[in-house]
């Protein structure tokens, strides 16, 4: 499980976001753990929402990524990150930084030690000139050699539609906060919704 190291400011409402952070990186790691990896990805996110500084919460999302990437049958380059056939040079210097990323003594998601393989794996197979060449080709002769399908937007932490199932599992709250205030100021208020397995 996640966990936050950096102590939390005397603001009851950063408190809760930074909670909300930890709790929704928690989820993120369970929904990686079925196999639900747009979840997780999406899950992860809004970790980040909650707290930008949260520590290694980038790291999870690359190694969410990478695994999505492989179950959805992505060729090599995808695997690690590119959109198209790149030279020997973009692919090392990929390489070196996605395995630094997601190697287990670095990330400590439960996701990373696969993620690392699967990278491992891509490298291993690209960095050969003989295996590289005639991969390429065989990419190129294919008109749906496309982008990585990984986007940086902001997406719903629970799929529309999915609120108190019972049948998959998942269920949503959201809980909305009032913080009153002084006459005169404005009221601050914040929703924080997460997904949870069941």
């Amino acid at each position: 499980m996640a966990s936050s190291t950096c102590s939390f400011p005397h603001d009851p409402l950063a408190n809760l976001a930074k909670l909300a952070a930890v709790k929704a990186l928690d989820t993120a790691e369970e929904f990686f753990k079925l196999q639900y990896f747009e979840l997780a990805i999406m899950q992860a996110m809004v970790a980040k929402e909650f707290d930008p500084d949260l520590q290694g919460v980038d790291h999870f999302i690359l190694a969410y990524q990478i695994h999505k990437a492989v179950a959805e049958k992505k060729d090599r380059y995808q695997v690690l990150g590119f959109r198209q056939v790149t030279d020997y040079v973009t692919i090392k210097k990929q390489y070196k930084e996605l395995a630094r990323f997601v190697h287990p003594d670095k990330n400590s998601s439960v996701a990373a030690e696969g993620a690392f393989k699967h990278v491992k794996a891509a490298w291993d197979f690209l960095s050969d000139p003989a295996k590289k060449k005639a991969y390429d080709k065989s990419l190129r002769s294919t008109p749906q050699f496309q982008g990585s399908n990984v986007k940086n937007t902001r997406k719903r932490a629970c799929p529309k539609g999915k609120t108190a199932t019972a049948g998959d599992g998942l269920f949503k709250k959201t809980i909305k906060i009032m913080r009153t205030t002084a006459a005169g100021q404005n009221t601050c208020c914040m929703r924080i919704s997460v997904c949870r397995v069941a």
